[in-house]
């Protein structure tokens, strides 16, 4: 795996950034953009990060895709901007500027996750170090302050309210998250690929750029071929599991990275077309 802030990597790296078309940058929100002590929080950018990012989507020849587990509503409020593409709830929510998606099976069992967060948020009410986050598809529950006692008194419960709709919902465990979501064949991987190949043509394919450091982004590494770049981002103990190409220490890394690009991004020649 290469240090994607080495000279000769970013060399290599303008080189393909002058041969291509548009370039799409994904990187996920939650766990890169939020601070690591907040990931039971639904936080915002900061305003740092929001100018910089904002600015970086107002170059012609980029189109930036953030990614998220939140619900689209509170992650458009998170993000804090527009005219950009959005990737929510594990890729069930899909938005942009000329885009607005919801996977059809989480619309149908909409309704039956109504009743079960009403009984979850009577149930968790008042235990310490427990946060319910109603995403409108999908229900979490976040344990990460909660003590191991009640933690698994939660793991308990989620799967008392589980079991009588398992048929329609998974139940899995993420980072401390309990998460109910539809039993869908579908996941932020193939909300990438709609993007990728909603810019794509059999002519033209859009040079990308993936930057994740979750497990469930390593399926996306794995699909990234030579017309993209897997970048993880974590010491050398994620970087030696991952199947990502390059790696980004940490979130300072990823920062002076998309400083790197705002100055660079200009040597891609994109035709004259919408974003």
């Amino acid at each position: 795996m290469k240090a994607l802030l080495n000279k000769a990597t970013l060399e290599f790296l303008l080189h393909r950034l002058e041969a291509a078309t548009r370039l799409l940058l994904f990187i996920d929100y939650d766990s890169i953009l939020v601070p690591p002590t907040a990931k039971g929080a639904a936080l915002p950018l900061s305003h740092e990060d929001r100018d910089r990012l904002r600015e970086l989507s107002e170059k012609n020849a980029l189109t930036l895709v953030l990614v998220s587990n939140r619900s689209l509503r509170r992650f458009k409020k998170m993000v804090g901007f527009s005219g950009i593409y959005f990737i929510a709830n594990n890729g069930m929510e899909i938005s942009g500027p000329d885009l607005n998606v919801v996977h059809g099976e989480a619309k149908r069992v909409r309704s039956e996750l109504s009743p079960l967060a009403e009984k979850l948020s009577r149930d968790v009410s008042n235990l310490s170090g427990v946060v319910l986050d109603n995403r409108d598809y999908s229900l979490a529950v976040n344990i990460s302050g909660a003590k191991p006692p009640i933690q698994r008194k939660i793991r308990l419960l989620m799967e008392q309210v589980w079991t009588p709709v398992m048929d329609s919902f998974t139940l899995y465990e993420d980072r401390n998250e309990l998460i109910m979501r539809p039993r869908v064949g579908w996941g932020k991987n193939r909300a990438v690929m709609f993007i990728w190949n909603k810019f794509s043509s059999p002519r033209r394919r859009p040079f990308v750029i993936y930057i994740g450091t979750d497990e469930t982004d390593e399926e996306i590494f794995n699909q990234m071929g030579r017309e993209g770049m897997g970048v993880v981002v974590g010491g050398p103990a994620r970087a030696a599991r991952s199947k990502a190409g390059y790696q980004l220490k940490n979130r300072a890394e990823v920062s002076k990275f998309i400083v790197w690009l705002y100055q660079h991004v200009s040597r891609i020649q994109t035709p004259n077309i919408s974003r």
